[in-house]
């Protein structure tokens, strides 16, 4: 079967793509901000959970912006150049946090801030042969640690290749300027990646158990319960809502914690899941493919300890390890 730009492949397809080779999904809603100045690094670092002061020009790192009580804003990527910081935001966020960031930038800072989500495309490949397409595209440097990017020229376009988290076994963003989009897309298509859609994205995502922004990442929860533990530094100075998360760090006691998890038949998000007749949580993201029907959702670290039987609108629910 030959793909083109225009190719509608079906659930089953781009299944069977991420499985095998890599697949290429556009991630339109998501923003990103561009942060300048001498303490700009020093904002970041007191706003969120990651220590990010010593980042490097071609490195990166997530980190977690949380309110005062620890509850998640958004889990953010940021990358580092010489003289400034990108920052990667959550679907349709990047207005929001600009506004946030600009409120907490005072007299004696040295850092500006502008809104580039409209100029600025984002792809991302996800698969067990991610890099090896990602060369044949003509990205020349693909090995590289989590979060950190490399730069490149594909035909007459400067374009940004950044490692990020793997669905199906790797994980790409490429980033760059809204006019070099199609001429990008092309190359991508050309070297062999296949286009999916949202829904086939999404699928894969909830099987991966990656948190989303608005469905996992939202003010209901807090980063460790999240399973964003290596977002969070325990060793650096003062951020917002550090006070929550060290003392349940310290105790070594959460809540309720995000899992993985396998329904018996298709659900919503949002249904109650339950154990021994007793609310104990809540999918936040849900769907059915070709690999049965995925969800992600809340629990109650008691009933997760006690391997008690979930349930969720009668039928069980089984918990992925």
């Amino acid at each position: 079967m030959t793909m083109t730009s225009e190719t509608v492949v079906t659930l089953t397809e781009a299944y069977a793509a991420a499985h095998a080779t890599a697949v290429l999904a556009e991630h339109p809603a998501r923003g990103m901000l561009h942060l300048t100045g001498s303490t700009r690094l020093d904002l970041i670092n007191r706003m969120s959970t990651q220590a990010v002061l010593g980042l490097q020009s071609g490195q990166g790192a997530a980190t977690v912006l949380t309110t005062d009580i620890g509850r998640i804003i958004d889990r953010i990527i940021l990358y580092a150049t010489s003289d400034g910081v990108y920052a990667l935001t959550g679907d349709g966020h990047a207005d929001p946090l600009a506004r946030y960031f600009m409120r907490n930038i005072f007299f004696n800072d040295d850092a500006q801030l502008r809104d580039i989500s409209a100029t600025t495309f984002v792809f991302g490949v996800y698969g067990p042969r991610a890099a090896e397409l990602l060369v044949v595209a003509g990205f020349p440097e693909v090995e590289m640690p989590l979060h950190h990017w490399r730069q490149a020229t594909i035909g007459a376009a400067t374009v940004y290749l950044h490692r990020t988290d793997p669905i199906a076994g790797g994980g790409y963003f490429v980033t760059g300027s809204a006019p070099d989009r199609d001429a990008i897309r092309a190359a991508l298509l050309a070297a062999g990646l296949l286009p999916i859609d949202e829904a086939a994205y999404d699928y894969l995502r909830i099987e991966a158990g990656l948190p989303r922004f608005g469905r996992e990442l939202t003010l209901d929860y807090i980063p460790l319960e999240a399973d964003l533990w290596p977002d969070v530094s325990f060793s650096k100075g003062c951020y917002v809502g550090q006070e929550i998360i060290a003392r349940m760090e310290s105790r070594g006691k959460l809540a309720k914690r995000l899992v993985r998890l396998r329904p018996g038949a298709p659900l919503a998000a949002g249904a109650e899941i339950t154990a021994n007749s007793r609310a104990v949580g809540a999918i936040t993201s849900a769907a059915d493919g070709p690999g049965g029907p995925v969800a992600l959702g809340y629990v109650k670290t008691t009933a997760l300890t006690n391997r008690d039987l979930l349930m969720v609108e009668g039928s069980e629910i089984i918990v992925c390890q």
